[in-house]
């Protein structure tokens, strides 16, 4: 029985046997023909494409957020320390010991740029809050600003404050007005007839 092909199982493995020229069921005239289970190169490749583009796509995400770690890194910087002066400022601005005259020489809205705080403007706290504040020692007065100004008709008695910073050290901070204004707003406390 001449190209006759059978299958043995044995525990771990299917071996293929030919029948070379006599009866299958004679041990003596079967030699083993093994098959090797595996995959094809086609396969290979396919897989290492896969993997490659899962790859490189990790790769390219890595700066972003790196970049955006960064950055809220300097937003969290930024927020924190207008915080400070921004608590300061409405505390010294809220007291009653000083008077309507200092109040008074805040420039009003109208005499700003009604775009908040310009790269041209600089740092215009009046003298009762600049005595009265505490500058951070980390943070030199070029890399911040802090425009007061006072509403316009009858809200006279309200100030704005808005600081705008950055955490960069040796930049001035008017190279970098894409950074945010924080605002605060503080009422006049004192008697407005002194």
């Amino acid at each position: 029985m001449r190209g006759r092909m059978t299958e043995r199982c044995g525990w771990n493995r299917v071996e293929r046997y030919a029948v070379a020229g006599g009866d299958a069921r004679d041990p003596g005239s079967i030699r083993p023909f093994s098959v090797r289970a595996g995959f094809s190169l086609m396969e290979v490749n396919m897989a290492i494409f896969v993997m490659a583009v899962g790859i490189l796509s990790m790769v390219a995400l890595y700066p972003l957020g790196l970049r955006e770690s960064v950055q809220g890194q300097q937003d969290l910087t930024q927020s924190m320390f207008a915080d400070y002066l921004l608590n300061q400022a409405v505390a010294v601005a809220s007291m009653t010991n000083f008077p309507w005259s200092q109040w008074k020489s805040v420039p009003s809205i109208a005499s700003l740029d009604q775009s908040g705080i310009t790269a041209s403007q600089t740092d215009n706290r009046p003298a009762f809050m600049r005595e009265r504040m505490r500058q951070a020692d980390d943070w030199p007065s070029d890399r911040f600003r802090i425009i007061c100004c006072r509403g316009a008709g009858g809200s006279d008695r309200i100030m704005g404050i808005m600081v705008r910073s950055t955490e960069i050290e040796g930049e001035d901070v008017r190279n970098y007005t894409n950074n945010p204004v924080y605002y605060a707003e503080a009422y006049f406390q004192g008697d407005v007839t002194k």
